[in-house]
């Protein structure tokens, strides 16, 4: 072993000064490069794989979770995102989850924001006014964070302004709010959804009705404008489009069951249906009383007697006695006795209360106009009025209007589109017919023109004496009575004939082949 291994050795020297300088060069140069790699592999394999633990959008989050990790003394870096201003923040996948649950635990990340966490700790010295902002600060997060939860919203701020309270009520301003949405990339929001976030924002803050809050995107589109009022009862758009589809598919089923029972009597195509609908669209509530008849539901009577004594005085004769103070005359004394009789009378009424909703959508008025594809008498017009009323509901006490024309059809249009279709598809038929006519044309010469090729082929490999006997000198003429020699053939005779042998040849030897053959060209035909 130890004289190969000095032998190898040897080898090695004798081959290295053989070598000129490039080709030392390169070898020196594969070695190093090989030596780099080696390293750069043990290094990585050495290395821990890193995952993402966080996204974040804010700077602010990101360096609390940075500060974290270098407490708990976990080695990150960070992934490069490109433009969008987020930032990942990447550990070693074995202290993914771990890191993960610890910061939960200290309320790490929070979004971006501040919400009513806040309140769990007091500020000593704090005012009402410090407490108010930071109650605001603090919704305004809360509201942020809600509306992130949603799988279309990437990113959401909210402003709220709430005015300070005032002693009179007509100089109180009412709260206002804001919102900006930067949204997935392909994703929108339907109108319901945006109307949700109107009224999540109007329910969460104090005064704050859904006419002051705006909502726009990151582009300057605002979102909220077609959301409905809960006050003034306007309407949105999306509620105009469906009214409109509504009224549209009402009138399309009515058109469609008059056709099709007409159609039954008058045949396909002969009878056209249009009905106009007025739908009534409001929501309306009624209230009824009604008073019934008057029963009588307690009386108390009450009876008052009184007696009065009346005194009378004399007439005095004039002079002293009568002038004098404190003399009484003689007179006369009488009684009288006064009875008064109360009835108070309780009278029950019955009284009857009806209140209802009539829901919107009802038909207020509805128009109808029907024309058949020939003419028709008087007789016929009322039958068909009246089948018309029963099958759309007709109700002459709201006004509705009905029409019913008979008068021949202007077909000529019909006509010659038919007439042109026809012949397209006659041009289509004669194209597939010659095409395939070609195809098959082709297919018979080439088949005609292998065998001719195999049959000369054999005949070239036979021997003289039996070329002359498959040749055949001889033909028999189109009686069949008697042989006529080949010489006396023209040449077009003769090739005629030698063609019409090779294919009886072919087909006695191969019948399966020519039979498929044929049943393909009788289908394609």
């Amino acid at each position: 072993m130890k004289e190969y291994l000095l032998q190898l050795k040897t080898q090695s020297i004798e081959l290295w000064q053989k070598m000129n300088k490039i080709q030392k060069s390169v070898i020196i140069g594969s070695a190093a490069l090989l030596i780099v790699v080696l390293i750069l592999l043990t290094r990585s394999a050495t290395m821990p794989d890193y995952g993402a633990l966080f996204t974040l959008k804010d700077e602010q989050q990101a360096g609390q979770i940075v500060e974290k990790l270098n407490e708990k003394k976990i080695p990150f870096r960070f992934a490069d995102n490109g433009t969008d201003g987020t930032v990942t923040i990447m550990i070693p996948n074995k202290d993914i989850t771990q890191t993960r649950l610890e910061l939960a635990g200290e309320g790490l990340p929070t979004g971006g924001v501040v919400g009513f966490e806040s309140f769990d700790n007091t500020k000593f010295g704090e005012t009402d006014t410090d407490r108010r902002a930071r109650y605001l600060r603090a919704l305004q997060g809360e509201l942020t964070r809600t509306i992130e939860g949603m799988s279309e919203v990437d990113m959401a701020r909210v402003h709220v302004v709430q005015p300070e309270p005032s002693l009179f009520s007509e100089e109180q301003k009412n709260a206002t709010a804001a919102v900006m949405l930067k949204l997935k990339p392909n994703k929108t929001l339907e109108e319901n959804q945006v109307g949700g976030i109107v009224k999540l924002v109007a329910n969460s803050v104090e005064g704050l009705t859904e006419d002051n809050i705006t909502i726009v995107d990151v582009n300057g589109n605002v979102l909220s404008e077609n959301v409905s009022s809960s006050e003034d009862g306007a309407i949105s758009g999306k509620q105009v489009e469906i009214r409109q589809q509504y009224q549209r598919q009402y009138q399309s089923e009515l058109q469609d069951s008059v056709e099709s029972m007409l159609e039954k009597i008058w045949g396909p195509g002969k009878v056209v249906c249009r009905v106009s609908l007025d739908i009534d669209f409001d929501k309306i509530e009624q209230k009824k009383q009604e008073f019934g008849e008057v029963v009588p539901r307690s009386t108390e009577e009450s009876e008052l007697v009184s007696t009065t004594t009346s005194n009378t005085a004399g007439t005095g004769v004039p002079g002293t006695d009568a002038n004098i103070p404190g003399y009484e005359l003689p007179g006369e004394t009488g009684t009288s006795e006064t009875t008064e009789t109360h009835e108070i009378r309780n009278n029950e009424i019955n009284t009857y209360e009806e209140f209802r909703e009539v829901a919107p959508g009802s038909v207020k008025r509805m128009s109808v106009a029907v024309v058949i594809d020939r003419e028709i008498d008087a007789n016929q017009q009322a039958v068909i009025e009246d089948i018309v009323k029963s099958a759309a509901g007709f109700d002459t006490e709201r006004g509705d209007q009905l029409s019913v024309a008979g008068m021949p059809f202007n077909t000529e249009y019909q006509d010659e589109l038919s007439r042109q279709i026809a012949e397209a598809e006659q041009r289509e038929m004669y194209i597939y017919g010659g095409a395939a006519a070609l195809a098959a044309f082709v297919l018979i010469g080439a088949i005609v023109a292998s065998i001719v090729i195999v049959r000369r082929r054999k005949e070239d490999s036979m021997p003289a004496e039996e070329q002359f006997v498959v040749s055949r000198p001889f033909a028999v003429d189109e009686s069949g009575d008697s042989e006529i020699p080949e010489k006396d053939l023209t040449p077009e005779e003769k090739e005629q004939k030698r063609i019409k042998e090779r294919v009886e040849n072919v087909a006695k030897q191969q019948p399966d082949d020519i039979a498929q053959l044929l049943r393909t060209w009788l289908i394609e035909e």
